[in-house]
């Protein structure tokens, strides 16, 4: 009696190829996953820097918009040198991010008019308005990054407080 008997058992080979195969896959599953973590802490910590930079920004915004450009105590106050027309000057250093701040004030002239109710030709000049426009620069020197807040407010408005 002739008995044959066939094994089947896969040749020592193919399983060194399917442990390495494993191994590449995983290598490669795990660098995917690493890269894809390093890009979401950049996003975050570039949300978190942004998001400083415009608190900062709305802060000088309200502390300019609610000046007496008049008012020599709050001119002394703050880092400015001209009161309308001209850059006020910039922070005297830059913040902890090393971010610069501006402050530019221009008083309108003729820009914003109103018709007079009984004349409908006539028009009244607005005085006292003024445009502020606050910038925050910073970042690299190949690529800067700027945020912008800019608002018209009229000169008296908060004369009384």
């Amino acid at each position: 009696m002739n008995t044959n008997h066939k094994t089947n058992s896969k040749p020592r080979g193919f399983i060194l190829l399917e442990v390495i195969l494993a191994l590449a896959l995983f290598s490669m599953i795990s660098v995917g996953i690493t890269g894809a973590l390093k890009q979401i802490g950049e996003s975050a910590f570039t949300s978190g820097e942004e998001l400083r930079v415009q608190r900062k920004l709305e802060s000088w915004m309200t502390r300019y918009s609610k000046a007496d450009f008049n008012d020599q105590e709050f001119r002394d106050a703050l880092p400015i040198e001209e009161v309308a027309g001209e850059i006020f000057g910039e922070v005297p250093e830059a913040d902890e991010m090393g971010v610069n701040y501006y402050a530019i004030v221009e008083e309108l002239e003729e820009m914003y008019t109103v018709r007079d109710t009984e004349d409908q030709q006539a028009e009244i000049k607005l005085n006292n308005m003024y445009r502020v426009r606050i910038e925050a620069i910073w970042g690299d020197r190949d690529n800067p990054m700027e945020r912008v807040a800019e608002t018209i407010r009229y000169a008296s408005l908060y004369q009384n407080r």
